[in-house]
C-alpha cells in the first residue's frame, strides 16, 4: 500500500525541525519492517502573517509503501514521536494520506496548489479529511499545522514539486565536470534536464555548482541545469534561486 506522509512544525523554535523528523520516520519505517520509505523533501508554502513560520513557511512530505497490516501501529509511532519532540509555541501537525482509497486524488492536488499559492484556512484542511484515504492529526499548539501537512503530502503526490534535503557533492574538486551517466551512477539522482524540462544525454557535460539541489520531477529524484554559454561544458546545475518553482 502506497502512502504519503507530511509533516508541518509551524513556528518550531526548538527541538527537532520537520526535516529531521520526517527523515527519522521514514527510517522507522524500515528498521519496524512496515515497509520502504522514499527519501523526504521540502515544499515550499505560502507565507502570510496569519501563518506561523520562522523564515520560510515550508512542509516536508515523503512517500512510503507498507503493509497494510502496520498502518495503526506506524500512525501511533508517528504520533507519539512528533509529539514528544515538539517546542513551546510550534503548531505541529501530521497528515497520512493513501490515494487508493480516495475517491477523486485531485482535490487533494487543487488543496495542495491553492495553500502552495496563497492562504488557506483549517477549516478547509478539516473538510477533505471527511474524505477516505485522509488522515490529519492535530499534535500541537493550535493546530495550524495540518495545512501545510497535508498540503505537503499532496504536493508530494503529484510527482512534481519538492527539493531534497543536503547539498550533491561528486567530488572535492571545485565546480568538478561530470557526465550524466557519472552523475546517475554515483548518486541518488536519476534523471538530469535543463530548466526547459528536456532530458540530457548521457554522454552530456554538467559542471557541478557550489551549492547543489535535487528536485522531484516526473516522481524522480532530478538534477536541473542550465546552459553554460561555451562549449565545454554545455551545462551547470541550476542555483537555488532558479529552483524556488520547487
Amino acid at each position: 500500500m502506497n502512502i504519503f506522509i507530511g509533516i508541518d512544525d509551524s513556528r518550531q523554535l526548538d527541538g527537532f525541525k520537520a526535516g529531521e523528523t520526517a527523515s527519522l520516520l521514514a527510517q522507522a519505517i524500515e528498521d519496524n519492517g512496515w515497509g520502504k520509505s522514499k527519501i523526504p523533501s521540502r515544499h515550499r508554502l505560502h507565507t502570510h502573517p496569519d501563518i506561523g513560520y520562522k523564515k520560510h513557511n515550508t512542509a516536508r512530505s515523503f512517500s512510503a509503501d507498507i503493509e497494510e497490516q502496520y498502518l495503526e501501529a506506524l500512525i501511533e509511532y508517528a504520533c507519539a514521536m512528533i509529539k514528544s519532540n515538539v517546542a513551546p509555541g510550534s503548531n505541529t501537525g501530521l497528515a497520512i494520506v493513501i490515494p487508493e482509497r480516495m475517491a477523486d486524488p485531485d482535490d487533494l492536488i487543487t488543496y495542495a496548489y491553492r495553500v502552495k499559492e496563497g492562504f488557506v484556512g483549517k477549516d478547509e484542511s478539516l473538510k477533505l479529511a471527511k474524505m477516505p484515504g485522509i488522515y490529519l492529526f492535530e499534535l500541537s499548539g493550535n493546530g495550524r499545522g495540518i495545512i501545510g501537512a497535508l498540503a505537503g503530502a499532496g504536493l508530494r503526490f503529484t510527482g512534481n514539486d519538492g527539493q531534497f534535503r543536503g547539498k550533491l557533492k561528486l567530488s572535492n574538486e571545485e565546480y568538478y565536470i561530470a557526465t550524466v551517466k557519472e552523475i546517475i551512477e554515483k548518486t541518488y539522482v536519476e534523471q538530469v534536464k535543463n530548466m526547459d524540462f528536456g532530458n540530457l544525454d548521457d554522454n552530456e557535460y554538467v559542471r557541478m555548482g557550489e551549492k547543489v539541489k535535487v528536485v522531484l520531477l516526473d516522481h524522480l529524484y532530478t538534477l536541473m541545469v542550465f546552459p553554460t554559454d561555451i562549449e565545454h561544458p554545455k551545462w551547470q546545475t541550476s542555483t537555488t534561486h532558479m529552483l524556488r518553482m520547487f
